[in-house]
């Protein structure tokens, strides 16, 4: 098993699924656990509780159940699609010019086209799933006061209970975060709410200012960057949080924060970490020894043995590896070792093909009797690249721990990210451009790519090559939106609009609508315009 933070499937039968039972009946049907463990004993025979009640608002990101990969810990949730990260990654990829999910089942077609509506499934997974955390989250902070831990005689455990709250502030945060970009307002509670009312509606703006409030007060009570345990965050996950917060500020809140975000990106760069000397490496079974590691700031720890889910990692190794990549004759550094043949599921859209240079090392495609014209919507994966960018081996070529889930640690946060960041603020703000041309050529000869000139720093080259350092890593739907490219007709890839050649979407669909179902049982909750 890997040396991290131990967020195994078993965590999720922790206390806090007990816990929350009475807070989230209205708006979630929460599958509870044992009922009589809901009491300060468990807490005062072991203290431990506190870390291992931590590690289920972790395993929130990894997993969905309690119990194996099919069980879901929300009633009526399929463990699938249902997953949180497995629905994240569908909602900001498959809409847009980098990914394309073949598969017919309902929902997909109309995120791949632009034509959702607010009975999608998938939308409805990512909703339930960020009010699922916010509301584990909240009371995890309610059971863990330093007034509890007085109660139980455990005032000793304060300072490091402390460190532990302040990264379960972190969590729930992020969650917010991907409200804010998803859905612009939601239904907001926190450890103040009281148990069983029903959430009320911040707006897009509100959750903006909260998410910065959170993230600004909890930093000194987190650890320093990369003292911490794998698989947990520090200060410099917090920093880069802020900073995407503050890159989006203008599209969210009307407030240019440019520079602020570059304040925080100088915060992370002046931290110790350190690109990873090959690309690839990041994306391997080992990433979380090679020198990949150096470069991460936060990831989403996986392992096939210990923490199983149909979600997550598993889900993008496994959609992304098509029929065809078995055998023999497919060559080594293709060849994707995660079940037999895959799922069979996903393929690139041509736009993020052409984007890469005949020599750029980062564009991982199989194209082998594959057509790059995605003629017709269907079944048919040989209709798009494939992408092997994400594979269940390690450096040494050897397979993951197990046939069927992975142990590629899913890259949330990582350096090449933040100069990136670092670039495009400094672009909008007419700042040290020259810096920023440094930063961005870091990154070049790992691609094998020559420097570019300042000149070449433009914004239209800043949205491109975050696509191809970054994609499929779940930031290009908010990439697009921030540069006014995802709806309307000034950029258009194939399928957008439920046409061949690509067509404008309108304007309202840069949010997702809340789903219908969450606006029938809270009144609380208004629509998003449009829908």
């Amino acid at each position: 098993m890997k040396n991290i933070f131990k967020i195994t499937k078993y965590a999720m039968i922790a206390v806090i699924s007990a816990i929350v039972l009475g807070s989230c009946m209205g708006d979630l049907d929460v599958i509870p656990g044992d009922p009589s463990i809901i009491t300060d004993q468990i807490f005062k025979d072991n203290p431990g509780a506190y870390k291992q009640n931590l590690s289920k608002i972790y395993a929130g990101l990894s997993v969905s159940g309690p119990t194996d990969a099919g069980s879901s810990d929300i009633q009526g949730l399929d463990a699938g699609y249902g997953q949180y990260m497995r629905a994240y990654w569908v909602m900001q990829e498959i809409t847009t010019d980098e990914a394309l999910l073949h598969w017919g089942d309902a929902g997909i077609p109309e995120l791949a086209t632009g034509t959702w509506n607010t009975s999608n499934q998938f939308i409805r997974a990512m909703y339930l799933r960020i009010a699922y955390q916010s509301r584990v989250t909240s009371e995890y902070l309610n059971v863990t006061s330093d007034e509890k831990l007085n109660d139980r005689g455990q005032g000793s455990l304060i300072p490091e209970v402390k460190t532990y709250r302040a990264e379960a502030r972190f969590l729930r945060a992020l969650s917010y975060f991907h409200a804010i970009d998803l859905f612009g307002g939601f239904g907001f509670l926190d450890e103040n709410t009281a148990l069983g009312a029903l959430p009320v509606q911040k707006t897009r703006a509100e959750l903006v200012d909260y998410v910065e409030s959170e993230l600004l007060a909890i930093i000194p009570d987190l650890k320093e960057p990369r003292t911490n345990e794998y698989g947990r965050v520090d200060k410099a996950a917090a920093w880069f949080l802020l900073a995407k917060l503050y890159l989006n500020s203008q599209v969210w809140a009307g407030k240019d924060r440019n520079a602020d975000c570059i304040t925080m990106c100088e915060n992370i760069i002046n931290a110790g970490y350190s690109i990873a000397d090959k690309y690839d490496y990041l994306f391997l079974a080992d990433n979380d020894k090679n020198s990949s590691a150096d470069e991460y700031i936060f990831t989403i720890p996986q392992d096939g043995l210990h923490l199983q889910a149909y979600g997550c990692m598993t889900f993008v190794i496994q959609a992304q590896t098509l029929s065809d990549y078995k055998g023999e004759d497919v060559p080594e550094n293709i060849r994707v070792e995660c079940g037999v043949g895959g799922w069979n599921g996903a393929t690139t859209r041509p736009e993020l093909y052409n984007k890469f240079d005949v020599a750029d090392k980062r564009a991982m495609f199989f194209t082998h009797e594959h057509s790059l014209d995605i003629t017709e919507l269907s079944s048919n994966t040989k209709l798009g690249y494939g992408v092997t960018k994400f594979r269940n081996v390690t450096s040494a070529g050897e397979k993951g721990s197990h046939v069927d889930f992975v142990d590629t640690d899913y890259p949330l946060f990582r350096l090449a990210d933040v100069y990136l960041m670092y670039a495009e603020a400094a672009v909008r703000s007419n700042g040290n451009k020259a810096q920023a041309v440094a930063y961005v050529n870091e990154l070049r000869p790992r691609a094998g790519l020559s420097p570019i000139a300042q000149n070449d720093l433009t914004q239209d080259f800043i949205l491109d090559e975050r696509a191809r350092e970054l994609y499929w890593e779940g930031w290009r739907r908010q990439d697009l939106i921030r540069f006014g490219k995802f709806t309307g007709n000034s950029y258009v890839w194939q399928w957008k609009g439920n046409t061949h050649n690509g067509a404008a979407i309108l304007d309202f669909r840069n949010l997702y609508p809340i789903p219908q179902d969450q606006l029938d049982m809270n009144k609380n909750l208004k629509q998003n315009t449009g829908y």
